[in-house]
Parts: C-alpha cells; structure tokens; sequence
C-alpha cells in the first residue's frame, strides 16, 4: 500500500512539473503581437495585409493561409511545426525572413515569449 501511494505521488508530482499553463490568445499571445509586431502589422497599411493590431490578429492569423508559403496555414491549431508564424517567428521559414524585423536586420522574440506563442498553438489556439 505504501509503495503504490509512493508511486502515485510520483506520478502526480511530475505532471504537474511538467504541466503548461492554459494559454488565451487576448491574454498571452496578444500583448506580445501588439508590442513586437503591430508597429509593421497594423494600421491602415499593415505590410503583406496582415494586421496583428488590438482585437484583429486572431481573426488574421487562426486557421489562414500564408501568403508566402500556401501549403501552411499561419496558426495551425494543434500543431506549431505546420505554423507559418511559428516558423517565421524561430526564423526558420522557407520563404521570407525571421520576424520582427529591424531596419538591418531580423531579431528573435525573447525565448520566453516564443514559449508563450508555442504553448498556445499547442493548446490549439484558443482565443
């Protein structure tokens, strides 16, 4: 009996280790898009027509192609690896360059905003 509690606890301690947190988009993904990219992304002219604006990215990005690359949709639910922005974002897409970009040259998000997104695509996107 003490054995088996043993393991159980086992178990239950190292899901929870390892357990994400639940991941929204106008929570967590949102603020990072508004500040990282919505300078470029947003406004009356947003570049490539993709506006990651307040209250407009999600609509934008969930379940729609890219333009650049056809065959990947920009958030795939579910699945980061078939995700355009995901790609483009660890600056490894086959079209394009890495985002954001600067005047000279492309950047990466900080790795905790990149596990932020990746989190989300994974808990399949949720608004």
């Amino acid at each position: 009996m003490r054995i088996g509690m043993l393991v159980f606890l086992g178990i239950l301690v190292g899901a929870l280790a390892t357990s994400q947190v639940p991941r929204s988009y106008k929570a967590d993904v949102e603020p990072i898009l508004v500040k990282e990219c919505s300078e470029c992304h947003g406004g009356e002219r947003p570049k490539k027509g993709l506006d990651l604006s307040a209250d407009k990215g999600y609509a934008n990005l969930v379940g729609k192609k890219s333009q650049e690359v056809p065959e990947l949709l920009l958030v795939a639910p579910g699945d980061p690896e078939n995700s355009y922005l995901w790609h483009k974002l660890q600056h490894t897409a086959k079209e394009g360059k890495g985002m954001p970009r600067g005047i000279f040259s492309s950047r990466k998000l900080a790795e905790q905003d990149l596990q932020v997104i990746r989190e989300w695509i994974e808990q399949g996107a949720k608004p």
